[in-house]
């Protein structure tokens, strides 16, 4: 290949085979299109997918009325092969059952002979481009789906390499609430791209913004198992609960859609900032607010679910022995309630209140132990069919906490 044909080649990015048995039709294709992409061809079905087997082309443009397999049996073929190679079929015999054998063999289009030059030049941009849209889609559920294994792996590993079984638990625990959320945002994309719907470059920009962020909590996470100390004080910041809550909300949104649940916020404004582990804090919140949506899931009716949460200063009302001020936080859902023996165990490591194999057991006996740790309570209320509500309390601090073997 001499130098100005390799630059060639590098400008022409898209590749096209053209199948006809008749050379003038092949020919004329090649003139019009050409100057624009890299052309293959082939004389007939059996040589096509020999040169797709070859070089997988970016589309195929085949006549329908060929000798020996037809245009719409290379169709399918290609199709069983390379499902999102776009097909686009001619044939200058047109007619109503052509055409609908190319919309049930999933061509792209279909367009008569002798074609318009113009038209057949759009139809092939618009195929190539929404073919380059899904092929970038398929790479990003791919890499998200990378992402999603080396996670799994690295929980498989830290479960082995845990020297202390309930820090184990904890951390495996924390892991598990972002790849939830990757894996819900990997449906998500998943779902777009079967079902060809547009998604758009902002959507899908804030979608990589949530995966990475996830990604980030995940690593975080495992390094500070790996790497743990009892210096926990660095953990301690002053925080905006209302932006806590609002961000897991917001985590939680394609969960909640999924499971016909909506939330509602009274939150007050003028909430101080209260010092606290935000990572521990927003994983209490998370499955306190992920319990919510399972328990109304499972309520098996029709009704609207509905998750209000409030946050609020109690001041001059010691709710909490040494702490005239505290931030109170309530979560409450119209699921089906817990019953009162159910209750009494409720925070008791291992105890579920989720049908058998939904749950570990260990969510809520963690929210205590950050709730203890923060030198502050969760309480949780419920009566069978008026749903639940679970009340966190924090000490509201004016200097940031003194570091403990607790902590």
């Amino acid at each position: 290949m001499t130098a100005e044909k390799a630059d060639e080649h590098k400008t022409k990015t898209a590749s096209i085979l053209i199948v006809d048995d008749e050379k003038g039709p092949r020919e004329s294709l090649k003139m019009i299109l050409g100057p624009q992409y890299r052309l293959m061809t082939a004389v007939n079905g059996a040589q096509a997918l020999e040169e797709i087997e070859r070089e997988a082309p970016d589309l195929v443009i085949s006549d329908i009325r060929m000798p020996g397999m037809s245009g719409t049996e290379l169709l399918h073929r290609i199709k069983d092969i390379s499902p999102a190679t776009p097909v686009i079929l001619i044939t200058g015999y047109a007619n109503l059952q052509s055409a609908q054998e190319a919309v049930r063999g999933r061509a792209f289009d279909y367009i008569d002979k002798p074609f318009d030059v113009k038209e057949l030049q759009a139809l092939v941009e618009k195929a190539l481009a929404e073919s380059q849209e899904k092929k970038r889609h398929q790479r990003l559920v791919q890499q998200l789906h990378s992402w999603s294994r080396d996670l799994q792996d690295q929980i498989s590993e830290l479960d082995q390499k845990a020297a202390v079984a309930d820090l184990s638990a904890e951390i495996i625990h924390d892991l598990n609430n972002p790849m939830t959320v990757l894996k819900g945002y990997i449906g998500l994309l998943e779902d777009s791209i079967e079902s060809s719907a547009d998604t758009s470059e902002k959507d899908l920009q804030e979608f990589l913004e949530i995966v990475k962020s996830q990604v980030d909590k995940c690593i975080s996470l495992t390094r500070n198992f790996l790497d743990f100390s009892r210096q926990a004080d660095r953990n301690w910041e002053k925080t905006d609960i209302n932006s806590l809550i609002q961000d897991t909300l917001f985590v939680l949104r394609i969960r909640m859609t999924k499971s016909n649940v909506e939330s509602e916020t009274s939150l007050q404004s003028d909430l101080p900032e209260v010092w606290v582990m935000p990572t521990a804090l927003q994983q209490m919140i998370y499955n306190l607010l992920a319990n919510a949506v399972d328990a109304i899931s499972e309520k098996g009716d029709n009704d609207q679910g509905l998750i209000h949460i409030d946050t609020r200063l109690r001041e001059n009302e010691p709710l909490l022995e040494e702490h005239p001020e505290t931030v109170e936080i309530t979560i409450k859902d119209n699921g089906p309630g817990i019953s009162p023996e159910r209750m009494e165990r409720i925070f008791t490591p291992f105890f579920t209140t989720k049908e058998k194999g939904k749950g570990t057991g260990l969510g809520l006996s963690i929210c205590k132990r950050v709730a203890d740790k923060h030198q502050g309570q969760l309480k949780v209320n419920s009566e069978i069919g008026e749903g639940t509500t679970f009340t966190i309390l924090l000490p509201l601090r004016r200097n940031r906490p003194e570091s403990t073997d607790e902590d």
